[in-house]
């Protein structure tokens, strides 16, 4: 069985060893994610509450907003007040009492609740530069950055305080992210995973030596290796 299994192992040692290596070098060269940046479309949405990212702010947390195609169905008025339609951020125990807030009508809409953070409220939409003097329309897109400076786990939150079947279209770009102090450089996985980068690379180079170990045994054993021990890794 040695003597017929000697063949096979040596016609594949050559090109499976190649592959073999070249697939431990590509994993351990890889190089880490940037940054996870959400990208969502909203559509006829009449919802008045719309959750749409989360993310463990520490204390010099940034949070980028750019947001266009804004468009209500029915048509948005000139009466319509755009105060009561914006982005804010809550932690989980600010929201149960911005809820028991709504109950006891201490508020009517999220957005005036001292315990949430407000990003954005439309009403800060401005025309679009018109030199003619023409009278146009509020603008339709926006891009604002907001800065955290208390440490929590917050959610962003689309709010639409309207009612009255009010639909709205838009396309949202969100990115959270930390500053390092010490180097300003931007952290885009929240405060509690900021050390997983570190544990998965401590893991990718156990798995390498493991794997360099096992195609030592390869070598050494070629007379009684068969093909799927090179799938083994």
């Amino acid at each position: 069985m040695a003597a017929s299994s000697s063949p096979r192992a040596a016609g594949l040692r050559g090109p499976s060893l190649t592959v073999l290596l070249f697939l431990v070098a590509a994993m351990v060269s890889v190089p880490p994610a940037a940054a996870e940046i959400r990208e969502t479309a909203i559509r006829a949405d009449p919802r008045s509450i719309i959750p749409l990212d989360e993310f463990g702010f520490s204390h010099s947390g940034v949070l980028e907003l750019n947001v266009s195609g804004i468009a209500f169905d029915p048509q948005a008025s000139a009466e319509l007040d755009l105060s009561q339609l914006g982005f804010f951020l809550s932690t989980l125990d600010a929201w149960v009492h911005v809820l028991r807030q709504l109950q006891d009508l201490d508020v009517t809409c999220a957005l005036q609740s001292e315990l949430v953070k407000l990003a954005f409220s439309f009403d800060r939409l401005r025309p679009p530069s018109n030199p003619a003097g023409v009278e146009v329309a509020r603008s339709s897109s926006f891009s604002t950055a907001f800065r955290v400076s208390e440490p929590g786990q917050y959610t962003l939150v689309f709010a639409n305080c309207l009612g009255g079947g009010l639909k709205v279209d838009m396309d949202v770009r969100s990115a959270m992210y930390n500053v390092d102090p010490a180097t300003g450089e931007r952290q885009y996985l929240s405060a509690g995973a900021s050390a997983l980068p570190s544990f998965y690379f401590l893991f990718c180079l156990a798995y390498a030596g493991l794997a360099a170990a096992w195609v030592s045994i390869l070598l050494r054993k070629r007379a009684a290796v068969f093909r799927i021990h090179y799938f083994m890794l």
